[in-house]
């Protein structure tokens, strides 16, 4: 089990080498009105213990509706919300929940070349046991959403 966990961690690590939540990457939430939502598929084991997408979906929907800032599925930036997972045995859960923005790019060499990609991330890594996956899912949420919240409002004057 510890070697999959030391995997994971591995693996958030360099995740964690690109976008932050540093004031350059606070700056690229500046002028945004709106933001399509986005979970990526649950893993099965944890699926398994009851998190769900559809339930994720709506507790950062909610979160982000409660502090004014419009939910829009049309809207080309979106918040992605992941979460990845191990579990050794029948030890307890290592989980990784991510929280990004993504938005359209133009490279600045060659304005012909449009993307897509992440320009701010914050992550949260956890043990649980696995009676405990679905709350601390839905817990890591509410702390990533509170997290992007204070974020987007630090740039965006004037927002609830």
């Amino acid at each position: 089990m510890s070697g999959r966990i030391c995997l994971l961690l591995t693996v958030l690590c360099f995740t964690l080498g690109g976008a932050s939540d540093g004031p350059l990457d606070r700056g690229t939430l500046r002028g945004i009105t709106g933001v399509n939502v986005v979970i990526d598929p649950i893993a099965p084991e944890i699926g398994n213990e009851g998190a769900s997408s559809d339930a994720i979906y709506t507790r950062l929907e909610q979160r982000l509706r409660d502090a004014g800032i419009k939910v829009d599925p049309a809207s080309p930036e979106f918040v992605g919300f992941r979460l990845t997972s191990v579990r050794g045995g029948r030890g307890p859960f290592a989980i990784a929940a991510t929280i990004g923005l993504y938005q359209p790019v133009v490279l600045a060499r060659d304005k012909n070349i449009r993307t897509a990609t992440q320009t701010w991330e914050v992550a949260t890594v956890l043990l649980v046991d696995a009676k405990q996956v679905n709350r601390a899912c839905l817990d890591s949420v509410d702390e990533l959403a509170g997290r992007f919240v204070s974020a987007y409002k630090s740039v965006n004057a004037g927002s609830k």
